[in-house]
């Protein structure tokens, strides 16, 4: 399954049931997974789009990149970066990812994610994609 392109439909206020196919789209952004290769140049153009919320690269370039979907609150994609290169990740359209601890890369920039290193990237404000890598920074 996919990861979701926008948050699920909101619910109507009163007495009645959670609907069946927005529990599936809750559970499938969750639990959607992808395997990539990524080619190409270090671009946010070039980049290998994310599909999924579990994201393992399994072998990329030493020059490739990948590309987060649209940012939007709650969003949360994980990526192990299990290939011998690093990748640089790019956030989508104007997207910003954060570079530092105080301070976001231009959306054209991207951020580096080491070889045999894991990151979680989560959205808590739309174009603005926060950062924690398993390397402390």
């Amino acid at each position: 399954m996919t990861y979701p392109s926008k948050r699920t439909t909101p619910y109507n206020p009163g007495r009645q049931l959670v609907d069946g196919s927005d529990m599936n789209n809750i559970f499938d952004a969750f639990q959607s997974s992808q395997q990539l290769n990524p080619a190409g140049a270090v671009s946010q153009a070039a980049a290998t789009a994310i599909n999924g919320a579990q994201i393992e690269i399994l072998a990329g370039a030493a020059a490739s990149s990948v590309l987060l979907p649209p940012s939007y609150p709650g969003a949360e994609i994980n990526i192990l970066n299990n290939s011998s290169n690093s990748q640089q990740v790019y956030g989508s359209g104007a997207d910003v990812v954060q570079s530092s601890t105080t301070a976001f890369a231009a959306a054209a920039t991207g951020v580096p994610l080491v070889t045999l290193r894991a990151a979680k990237y989560f959205c808590i404000k739309t174009g603005f994609w926060q950062v924690v890598k398993t390397d402390g920074t």
